[in-house]
């Protein structure tokens, strides 16, 4: 059997681990990381623009600092501080998410491997996303795969539907807030 590194198969991997683990850590845990993913979405869109904006740009002190290479630097540290900050919030984070604590096995196995793929489909895509260059703000911008030196249909679904992926996650945690609050 002879396998072939891709994009498709990154990604693929990616989410089975990620679904793995939120069955590893829980229904609640994943929720946690999937705020933290958003947190740490914003952290790191933020604080890029900001180097951007401040070091780069008219200023050219980051491409002074780093070379020819002042966008990939760029990318990196914002790929960098996203996964920095997930896990800071995931770890130390100073809340807790306890939802559908009551329901029967079926429905929690369901619940967790759902919110297991929307937090892989989020980090994922926002991966992806900042990968191509782009940032959430600019996420309107049209990127094909060639973008990442890919022919990949996998890897331009993820970003062309990162507005989809971004706002899955939510929209489920409200509606599960809503149904679980009716049965109480």
């Amino acid at each position: 059997m002879n396998i072939v590194l891709s994009w498709d198969l990154f990604i693929v991997v990616f989410f089975a681990i990620i679904i793995a683990y939120s069955f590893i850590v829980g229904r609640n845990q994943t929720l946690k990381i999937i705020i933290g993913t958003y947190i740490a979405t914003l952290t790191a869109d933020g604080v890029a623009n900001l180097v951007d904006k401040y070091l780069g740009g008219d200023a050219p002190i980051l491409k002074l600092l780093a070379g020819p290479n002042g966008d990939e630097v760029l990318i990196s540290m914002k790929i960098l501080l996203f996964i920095v900050v997930i896990v800071i919030i995931a770890v130390r984070g100073g809340f807790e998410v306890s939802i559908l604590s009551e329901r029967n096995l079926p429905i929690r196995v369901l619940m967790t491997f759902l919110f297991g793929v929307l937090n892989a489909g989020l980090i994922v895509s926002t991966l992806l996303l900042y990968v191509s260059g782009l940032s959430l703000i600019g996420a309107n911008e049209l990127v094909t795969a060639s973008t990442l030196g890919s022919d990949s249909l996998l890897v331009q679904l993820m970003i062309d539907n990162y507005s989809l992926w971004f706002s899955l996650p939510a929209i489920a945690l409200v509606v599960v807030s809503f149904v679980e609050g009716d049965t109480e």
